[in-house]
């Protein structure tokens, strides 16, 4: 028994890696402004590019919904973003909120909830806080700079899954006939 305990934990070790990482880095950009019917509320469209300090560079955009109707508070929801590392991306969503100045400046706090991976991140999962300063550049125009840490889980593919548990069903059916011819 103790051998096939061994056996087990073994293969779970080989077949369903969970892998957590650090994430950090930092980016800047530009976006731009598109009003919606409401008042002080605009469509955001944000492109950039970032260094991250385990994978290199990346670029980066986004959409988001941007609440500048209750000064000096800013709110951002309904945000969707990617970071593209060649054929590599981390996809997901987030909200957040933010302080203006009243001068065109303003600092803000992104919670990104990482959905979806691809390439080197297929399966992960995770969480960033991206905190940063915006500047006015125009009317509709905006730079942005900011930094970000975070932490990404590697999340077994089902087809894994279902292998591991097929060989570990074996195992078990397998002891009991063992245990009769001796």
């Amino acid at each position: 028994m103790k051998n096939a305990t061994n056996l087990v934990v073994f293969l779970a070790a080989i077949v369903v890696p969970v892998q957590a990482g650090i994430i950090s880095g930092t980016f800047d950009g530009n976006s731009t402004l598109t009003p919606t019917d409401t008042p002080g509320i605009f469509t955001q469209h944000f492109s950039g590019d970032g260094d991250d300090t385990i994978f290199g560079s990346f670029t980066a955009s986004s959409t988001s919904t941007i609440d500048f109707s209750h000064p000096p508070n800013i709110v951002v929801s309904d945000s969707t973003l990617m970071e593209a590392f060649g054929d590599s991306r981390l996809i997901g969503d987030g909200s957040g909120s933010g302080t203006g100045n009243g001068h065109g400046m303003a600092t803000f706090t992104f919670d990104f909830l990482v959905t979806e991976g691809t390439g080197i991140f297929k399966g992960d999962k995770g969480n960033v806080t991206v905190t940063g300063a915006i500047v006015q550049t125009s009317p509709t125009t905006e730079s942005v700079t900011a930094s970000y840490t975070g932490s990404l889980t590697t999340v077994p593919e089902p087809s894994t899954l279902i292998l591991f548990a097929a060989g570990f069903a074996a195992l078990c059916l397998r002891r009991p006939s063992s245990a009769k011819s001796r």
